[in-house]
């Protein structure tokens, strides 16, 4: 592959793409330790590339490579090789837009991605943002089946504290807060939502507790979603 007319290499590499359902991996591997970046391209885009050639490609590959491996949705890549390739990426948000794309049902990964995320919105925030607003705006902004892994990466990690719901609540955030108070009560949104809607005290203090709630801070669980009636009840009157 050493060719220095950008053509013939490109040329090249399609037709080594062709070529890799033929070939062995350790062969592909060599490619990849000697190959330039239309080879790394063809192969990263192959979808017959074979799990150790795209471990093999995360180590050497240009982001731009990496990118276009992850973005391949029909090849399998190890968890390990996922996560290398965030940490190389300095937060690059099309890299974590493309991994989160992978529906990837690791925890490991989950949690490395939230971590990147939660220091991605810090980055860019004019202002200092608690750690509570950074995770309720990454949640707020996911689509939903990657708002339910990261929600359970908050939960492995013991990340759904009563600061974090109460902040929800008080923000107004009510299909946030109503999902991680779901999630720490392992109750369904319905019984949440049934809880809001009525404003039973007893039943908000029961569905407290089993989110872990000590007794003291079922009371500061309610003056939070009194706070969040109020929010509504006042957007309904300037939109009226």
């Amino acid at each position: 592959m050493f060719l220095n007319n950008e053509y013939e290499a490109f040329q090249a590499a399609e037709a080594l793409k062709n070529l890799v359902p033929f070939m062995k991996a350790e062969s592909l591997i060599d490619l990849v330790a000697v190959g330039n970046e239309f080879c790394h391209l063809a192969l990263a885009s192959s979808p017959s590339l074979s799990a150790p050639v795209a471990c093999a490609l995360s180590d050497r590959g240009t982001r731009d490579v990496r990118l276009v491996l992850i973005l391949n949705k029909d090849i399998s890549i190890p968890v390990a090789s996922l996560i290398h390739i965030l940490s190389q990426s300095h937060a690059d948000a099309e890299v974590m837009l493309a991994l989160e794309e992978r529906n990837e049902p690791d925890m490991l990964l989950w949690k490395a991605l939230l971590s990147a995320r939660l220091h991605w919105i810090a980055a860019r925030s004019e202002k200092e943002m608690a750690h509570e607003t950074r995770v309720i705006t990454l949640l707020w902004s996911s689509p939903l089946p990657v708002r339910r892994h990261y929600m359970n990466a908050l939960m492995a990690i013991k990340q759904i504290t009563p600061q974090l719901l109460f902040s929800a609540f008080r923000a107004g955030a009510r299909e946030i807060a109503v999902a991680l108070l779901a999630k720490a009560s392992a109750l369904p949104s319905q019984a949440i939502d049934h809880a809001l809607t009525t404003q039973n005290p007893d039943l908000i203090r029961s569905i407290a507790r089993k989110a872990g709630l000590a007794d003291i801070l079922a009371d500061d669980l309610i003056d939070a979603i009194d706070v969040m009636a109020d929010h509504i009840r006042s957007n309904h009157k300037m939109a009226a």
